[in-house]
């Protein structure tokens, strides 16, 4: 019985110190995603500044007459190319995040479950 009982929280140890391990690689990242998240919208801001630029140039309204009406449209399509590769960039980002949370909730069911499992017959 006691050697029974000492494998037991030897591998409710083992699992403790998993469950642990897998929470601080969710946690890792969770934080890379986020910083990329942030540098995504800071490239976002600069582009929407640049794209706020070239159509006052397309308009006229800028005293920049060293570029041509065609060149400056080249610049905006690929603007808008890079600012939709972004967007999708950001959402497979979000889509990454939540699957951590939901790897997470799991988890943390999946530790409850134990819990509960662990409790003598006499308890439950």
């Amino acid at each position: 019985a006691k050697r029974t009982l000492r494998r037991r929280r030897k591998l409710e140890k083992e699992t403790k110190q998993l469950i642990k391990q897998e929470e601080l690689k969710r946690l890792h990242k969770a934080q890379a995603i986020q910083r990329q998240l942030e540098e995504l919208e800071e490239r976002q801001r600069a582009l929407e500044i640049f794209g706020v630029k070239l159509e006052r140039e397309l308009r006229g309204e800028s005293d920049s007459g060293t570029k041509d009406e065609t060149q400056i449209l080249h610049e905006w399509f690929e603007l808008v190319l890079e600012k939709n590769k972004l967007m999708r960039y950001e959402s497979e980002l979000l889509i990454i995040a939540q699957e951590l949370e939901l790897e997470d909730h799991q988890s943390r069911l999946e530790q409850k479950l134990r819990e509960k499992m662990a409790i003598d017959g006499k308890s439950k």
